[in-house]
């Protein structure tokens, strides 16, 4: 060897500097990554994300919407014993839009003479192969402005990447047409603090079990990424898992889950050992949120687990998973400590989330209008949970007007212009970023008395009641809206995502206020509750909630404790059972869920015993009713809406019970319709007629899940193919027996077993099968 000769350090050190893979920049098409350095070494990589780009160069635009990637391609040199590393960031950009527009659906806005407006930067589409989609439009004079007189203005865009012409069009009134209606719900919640479950059924033993979990959850582990990142004493505290992991961007979300979790379960127990843990917690977010004021780049009012960072990138539009949606961890704190002073009283809890709004308004009012919906639509990055909804709640309590100012800065164009449209483009949108978008819509309706924003809400949830749901009550499958009327090509193992129905439950809660009249609300919650939720928790103390709920043949139940979002929501749903049970207006005690258990509130103190096994018969014990009316939903699984009742152990006459009978369907009775001086003491049964009937596909109507009353029931096999179940549609009855005094009913041409999806954990099962 001459003495020029390189060492094998030399050589590494050096092709590692010569190294060159192209623009990186701006990638659209595959790279080429040596193997070879100049000098002879030998070239390996590893991606930091193979979703985008693969170790042989390969490059997976995302789809157009989806946003840029940000990718680290890390290059291992070797040659003899020596190693160099060198890394590239490598951005990817999404595919142009290629879209084809058969129909643009109208922009029309309304606004007042002299005001100011912005156009809309979305709008609804139908493409050429009859999709419906939400779209960008970048307007040729921009997106504020002020209107002029009375009259019609006229606006100009192209739909973004294309030259598709998009138009709007703006009428300008006199007085203003959006001016605030009146707000007032028609009814009111009983809250769950009133609402005991009793009884062995499966509703009472799922919300015990998630309480003895909670019992056991160490609060200073949850809190140990606060206090670090606060520079705090971590008190020893283990680190967190999955999703709140000390390297994960989204640590914190859980704690949020948490402290909401707490707060239901006292309201739903009274149990004094939950509130404790939940006033340590809330103290110790407290001492978080001192520590952060005053460090560098931290802004008065700041609480979460990580620094301003992610806050920061997401205005300069980072992509994920460069950040992890700032906001949405940020909505679980501020909802948890919101439920923290509404179910139990802390009022350390809402002082630290006034000062959580304070600090939304004073970075977010900064922000120009273009930005912030830049942000919003943003996938995945800028999800924002239900900031909005919380925001709302908050001025609810504080009445400060930056906090109801903070909630509106969240309105989200592309969700919601199509909304207002009254198009259902939910299609390609990200089912959980948005649904609870719209559950803020209605608490922005409720603060503000602005009619799009309950208008949009109600559309948006019969849009998917109506197009985009799995006969369980779920909706999304891989975690997506898709195209509407499309569920029987969407059987799999990643459908129905907990989290969505989580807050597809809210969303029907909040809207029956609205719209009391309307028994889709009522037969919804119950669906749901029964069939999804119930069913998604494990049935041992540990906390495991499903995150999808597989729908393909030969299914099975995982459940997850890896601090997901899925398992956040699980942590809280089980308190929530009650929470469309029970509401009430200046006459009347409505009963929308027959829950087994006890409510004792001022408006009445009664029993209602119903068993799982026989839900068709229902007792209601009154001790004491306040209101003049007792309005009880008929379930739509009644057949032909059949009930009789029976008051003090007498049959009440058909012709009384017809004529109690609502337009809605509901039964509303006065004490003297029924031949009493009042209520109290009275016992009420009610008995029903529930059959087995069917759920078919929209667009496959050959598959089909069975029900029978409440319950959606699969048949129990491990098969992989669907199985073939004939049914009779119009007389499905006659197709099974069931096994007496369970709920196992048996389809008598192929012997396969069908039980509730509640009653199921490991075993394998069919959700949808062949029944044609």
């Amino acid at each position: 060897m001459s003495d020029t000769a390189l060492t094998d350090q030399q050589i590494v050190d050096a092709d590692a500097q010569l190294l060159y893979i192209g623009n990186t920049g701006t990638v659209e098409f595959d790279l080429t990554l040596p193997t070879e350095g100049k000098n002879g070494s030998t070239v390996t990589w590893a991606t930091s994300d193979e979703r985008w780009i693969q170790t042989d160069g390969t490059v997976h635009m995302p789809e157009y919407g989806r946003g840029d990637r940000d990718v680290t391609l890390t290059a291992t040199l070797t040659h003899g014993d020596a190693t160099a590393t060198r890394e590239f960031t490598v951005k990817v950009l999404e595919q142009a839009n290629k879209i084809k527009v058969k129909e643009f659906f109208p922009i029309e806005l309304n606004v007042k003479a002299g005001s100011t407006f912005e156009l809309p930067m979305f709008a609804a589409v139908r493409t050429d192969d009859d999709r419906l989609l939400s779209q960008r439009i970048n307007w040729d004079d921009g997106v504020e402005h002020t209107a002029g007189e009375p009259g019609e203005e006229s606006f100009h865009g192209l739909i973004d990447g294309s030259t598709i012409d998009a138009h709007a069009t703006v009428h300008v009134h006199a007085e203003d047409p959006q001016a605030p209606v009146d707000a007032t719900a028609k009814v009111s919640p009983v809250s769950i603090s009133h609402v005991r479950l009793t009884g062995d059924g499966f509703l009472a033993r799922n919300q015990a079990r998630r309480l003895e979990f909670l019992r056991t959850v160490d609060d200073d582990q949850m809190l140990v990424e606060f206090r670090r990142a606060a520079g705090l004493d971590t008190k020893g505290a283990p680190d967190m898992i999955g999703w709140d992991a000390p390297d994960s961007l989204l640590r914190g979300h859980t704690t949020g889950h948490y402290l909401s979790a707490l707060a239901l379960a006292y309201a739903a127990s009274g149990d004094e050992t939950i509130k404790s843990k939940l006033d340590y917690v809330v103290a110790s977010l407290a001492e978080v949120q001192d520590a952060f004021e005053g460090k560098e780049g931290i802004h008065p009012g700041f609480l979460s687990a990580y620094s301003e960072f992610q806050f920061d990138k997401l205005q300069e539009y980072a992509p994920y998973p460069t950040i992890w949606a700032p906001y949405y961890t940020l909505h679980k704190i501020l909802a948890g400590l919101i439920d923290a002073y509404n179910y139990a009283g802390n009022q350390t809890a809402l002082d630290v989330a006034s000062k959580v709004g304070d600090w939304t308004y004073d970075r977010l009012s900064k922000l120009p209008h273009e930005q912030l919906q830049n942000m919003w639509s943003m996938y995945i990055a800028g999800e924002f949970g239900g900031m909005n909804e919380s925001l709302a709640n908050l001025y609810a309590l504080t009445h400060e007007p930056k906090h109801l100012a903070a909630a509106r800065l969240f309105d989200n164009d592309r969700l919601m212009v199509p909304m207002r449209q009254h198009v259902d483009s939910l299609g390609g949108m990200h089912a959980n970023q948005h649904i609870p978008q719209v559950i803020g819509s209605v608490k922005l309706f409720e603060a503000t008395g602005v009619p799009y924003y309950l208008d949009q809400a109600k559309f948006f949830y019969d849009s998917v009641l109506g197009h985009h749901i799995y006969a369980l009550g779920g909706t999304g499958q891989g975690e997506m809206f898709h195209q509407p009327d499309e569920i029987g090509n969407l059987i799999f193992d990643n459908t129905a995502e907990s989290c969505a129905s989580y807050n597809m439950l809210k969303l029907s809660a909040e809207l029956y206020r609205y719209f009391p009249e309307d028994a889709k609300f009522g037969d919804y919650y119950e669906r749901t509750t029964v069939n999804h939720i119930a069913a998604s928790t494990d049935q041992v103390p540990e906390g495991g909630s499903l995150y999808f709920f597989q729908t393909q043949p030969g299914g099975q139940k995982s459940f997850d404790v890896e601090n997901s979002c899925c398992h956040g929501t699980g942590l809280e749903s089980h308190f929530y059972y009650a929470e469309g049970a029970y509401y009430t207006d200046a006459d009347a005690l409505y009963v929308r869920l027959y829950l087994n258990g006890t409510l004792d509130d001022e408006a009445a103190k009664l029993t209602v015993s119903v068993e799982d096994v026989k839900p068709e018969h229902v007792t209601i014990d009154v001790e004491h009713l306040a209101k003049k009316t007792l309005r009880l939903r008929v379930p739509g699984w009644s057949v032909d809406g059949k009930v009789a009742v029976s008051m003090n152990g007498e049959a009440v006459e058909p012709i009384v019970v017809e004529a109690a009978r609502t337009d809605s369907g509901e039964l509303a009775f006065t004490a003297d319709e029924l031949g009493l001086d009042t209520f109290d003491g009275a016992r009420i049964e009610l008995d029903f007629e529930p059959h087995m009937h069917l759920f078919p596909t929209p667009d496959r109507p050959e598959l089909a899940a069975v029900a029978w009353g409440p319950y959606v029931l699969a048949a129990l096999s491990d098969e992989t193919k669907y199985l073939d179940v004939p049914v009779n549609e119009s007389d499905p009855d006659a197709a099974f027996v069931r096994e007496p005094g369970t709920l196992t009913f048996t389809h008598q041409a192929t012997g396969l077993k069908f039980v509730p999806l509640e009653q199921i954990e490991f075993e394998h099962y069919h959700a949808y099968v062949r029944v044609k």
